[in-house]
C-alpha cells in the first residue's frame, strides 16, 4: 500500500512562487505541503538575470506591471535583504535608439510613481566605465540585483521552520478527483519511484512552464507561452549598478552584476517544451553584437558560460508575438471552480521573480476565502531569516577570503559552520577556490537525499566560478565517498551530472581562455569519468 500524507493544501512547484505561496500559508495557519520534481529553482527562478525590477522596464508598456514590480521592490529590499544587493540602476539612451521615447518613458515613470533622476552623461560614465561614451541621456532608478538561489531556499527553510513539508525529486504524476472536486495528488520519487498520495483539500499550480502539463493532468486547460531567453555570464563583475537600454524593452538590453560576476541578456523565442535548455551559438553572437551598443567591446569580454530558461507567460487569447515581448509581464491567478467548474484546483502563473511575494499574496488570499480563514498576510512585514553572519568565525583561523564569504553567506547554518571549522581541521579546507568554499560549508548545505553537485552547488556556489568545477566538484564528490557520505557510484552518478552541466553552458561561449578551461575540463573527466565530447557519459 501506498504510504499517504494528509494536508489542507498542496503546493505544486518549487521556484519562487511556489515557496513564496507555501511560506504565506503556514504564516497564516494553513497545514501544506510543497512536491517539486527536481530540486528547488531548477526552473525559470534561476534562469535568469537576477534582477530586482524598479518597474521602469514596463512603465510606458504595461503599468500595471511596473506599479507591483516598483512596490515589491521596496518590499524585498526590507524583507529578504540577505538575498538582495540595492545596486540601483541606470537606464541609458544611445544614439541608435528614439529620441521621442525618452520623454514618453520618464512621463509613464512619474505617473506610476517610480522615482527617475537624470544624471549628467559625464557623471554617468565616470560610475560606469564600461557604458558607452556616446549615450545622450542616463536616469537612475532604484533597480536592485537578487540571489534567486539563496532567495527561494530560505524562504523555503522559514516556511519548514513553521511546519510546512517540502518533498523535492517528486514528480506529481496524477491529479485524482472525487466527481468535480480535486481529491488527491500521487508523486513520484524521480530517485527511488516509490509513488505516495497526498490527501489535499486544495491543489495550487505553481509550476511555471510546467504549469499546463499539471493542467493537463487535472483535465482542465491552460494555454501558456514558454518564451525562451538566452543569457550568459561575464568574467568578472564590469559594472556597479543594473545597466538598462532606454528604450522599448528588446534583446541583449540589460546588464546585471551578481556577486563577481555580471549577467547580460537576454532574448525571447517561443519554444514547444520548457524542458527546452537548448543554447545557440548564433543567437549569442547576435545577443553580444546587440549588447555592444551598450557596452562596447562586450563581445570581446571572457564569459564563463551561458543559460536559457522559459518565461511562462500566459495569455488567454491565440494572438503573440515569437518574441513574446507583448505579453504581460503580470500575474495570472485562475480560479479553476469558476473558470472550468473543478473545484479545489487554482493556478497561479506569469509574474517576475520580483514579484513573487505578491503573487503568493493574492494566491492565499483565494486560498483563506475558500476555507473561510480571516488571516492577513503579513510577508510585506515579516523578515525571512537574514544570511548575514559577522557575529560569527571572528575567531576561527581559515582564510580571510573565506572568513569573508562566510560573513555574508552563512546564514541560519553559521552556528553549525563555525563549530565545524573550530573542532575539525579537515573541515577547514577550502574545496573551491573561486568562490572560497570551505568543507565546513558544503557539509552544513548538503540537502536531503541522493548525492547531488548540482544541489549544492545551489546552496554554495560550489562551481560557479571561472573554473566552472574543473577541480572543486571532484575534490567534494571524493571527501563524500571518504566519509561515507556517498557510495562511489553514487559519487560518479553526481559528478557526471554535474560536468555535464558545466560543459554545456561552457561550450557554446568557449574562445580564449574558457576554451582553454573547458578543454582542460573535458581531457580531466574524459580520463576519470568516460566523458565523450559532449560531456555526456560513455557508460
Amino acid at each position: 500500500m501506498r504510504p499517504i500524507i494528509e494536508t489542507e493544501v498542496v503546493v505544486i512547484g518549487g521556484g519562487v512562487t511556489g515557496v513564496g505561496v507555501l511560506r504565506d500559508l503556514t504564516l497564516r495557519g494553513i497545514k501544506a505541503v510543497l512536491v517539486e520534481q527536481r530540486d528547488f529553482v531548477h526552473g525559470t527562478s534561476s534562469r535568469n538575470h537576477g534582477l530586482l525590477h524598479s518597474g521602469a522596464r514596463y512603465a510606458v508598456r504595461d503599468e500595471e506591471a511596473a506599479i507591483e514590480s516598483y512596490r515589491e521592490n521596496l518590499i524585498l529590499k526590507k524583507t529578504v535583504p540577505g538575498s538582495v544587493e540595492a545596486t540601483g540602476g541606470v537606464f541609458a539612451k544611445v544614439p541608435e535608439d528614439e529620441d521621442d521615447y525618452v520623454a514618453k518613458w520618464v512621463k509613464a515613470c512619474a505617473k506610476v510613481g517610480i522615482p527617475t533622476k537624470e544624471i549628467p552623461v559625464a557623471e554617468a560614465i565616470k560610475q560606469e566605465p564600461y557604458l558607452n561614451k556616446r549615450v545622450q541621456a542616463v536616469y537612475h532608478v532604484p533597480d536592485g540585483a537578487v540571489d534567486p538561489f539563496t532567495l527561494a531556499i530560505d524562504v523555503a527553510a522559514d516556511a519548514i521552520t513553521r511546519g510546512a513539508k517540502v518533498l523535492t525529486y517528486s514528480e506529481v504524476v496524477a491529479i485524482n478527483k472525487q466527481g468535480s472536486t480535486v481529491s488527491s495528488v500521487t508523486v513520484s520519487n524521480r530517485y527511488t519511484g516509490e509513488k505516495t498520495d497526498i490527501h489535499t483539500k486544495l491543489v495550487i499550480n505553481a509550476a511555471g512552464p510546467w504549469g499546463s502539463h499539471v493542467a493537463t493532468l487535472a483535465e482542465v486547460p491552460l494555454k501558456l507561452i514558454n518564451n525562451k531567453g538566452l543569457l550568459t555570464v561575464m568574467n568578472h563583475r564590469i559594472n556597479k549598478q543594473v545597466i538598462n537600454r532606454l528604450r522599448m524593452p528588446g534583446d541583449a538590453d540589460i546588464f546585471v552584476p551578481a556577486h563577481n560576476v555580471t549577467i547580460f541578456g537576454t532574448t525571447g523565442r517561443n519554444v514547444e517544451s520548457p524542458e527546452d535548455f537548448s543554447l545557440d551559438r548564433e543567437e549569442l553572437e547576435q545577443m553580444l553584437k546587440e549588447g555592444e551598443a551598450l557596452v562596447p567591446g562586450v563581445t570581446e569580454m571572457r564569459m564563463i558560460r551561458a543559460f536559457t530558461g522559459s518565461r511562462p507567460l500566459y495569455q488567454d487569447t491565440d494572438d503573440s508575438d515569437s518574441s513574446g515581448r507583448n505579453v504581460t509581464r503580470g500575474l495570472a491567478l485562475l480560479d479553476h471552480s469558476t473558470r472550468d467548474g473543478l473545484e479545489g484546483f487554482i493556478t497561479i502563473t506569469g509574474g517576475k521573480l520580483t514579484t513573487f511575494r505578491y503573487m503568493a499574496e493574492k494566491t492565499v488570499d483565494l486560498v483563506c476565502e475558500k476555507f473561510g480563514v480571516n488571516v492577513a498576510c503579513t510577508t510585506h512585514e515579516e523578515q525571512v531569516a537574514h544570511r548575514d553572519a559577522k557575529q560569527f568565525f571572528k575567531e576561527t583561523d581559515i582564510a580571510p577570503a573565506a572568513k569573508t564569504k562566510l560573513f555574508h553567506w552563512a546564514g541560519k547554518n553559521a552556528k553549525e559552520i563555525e563549530t565545524s571549522l573550530n573542532n575539525e581541521t579537515e573541515d577547514k579546507i577550502v574545496v573551491c577556490e573561486c568562490e572560497q568554499i570551505t568543507w565546513a560549508e558544503i557539509k552544513a548545505a548538503m540537502p536531503e537525499g541522493r548525492f547531488n553537485l548540482t544541489d549544492i552547488r545551489r546552496r554554495t556556489r560550489l562551481g560557479m566560478g571561472p573554473c566552472q568545477g574543473t577541480f572543486c566538484n571532484q575534490r567534494v564528490a571524493a571527501l563524500a565517498v571518504e566519509k561515507g557520505i556517498a557510495t562511489q557510484e553514487e559519487a560518479d552518478w553526481a559528478l557526471k551530472d554535474a560536468v555535464t552541466n558545466r560543459v554545456k553552458g561552457m561550450g557554446v561561449v568557449a574562445t580564449g581562455e574558457t576554451s582553454k578551461q573547458l578543454q582542460m575540463m573535458e581531457t580531466i573527466y574524459k580520463v576519470s569519468l568516460g566523458l565523450n565530447e559532449e560531456g555526456k557519459s560513455n557508460v
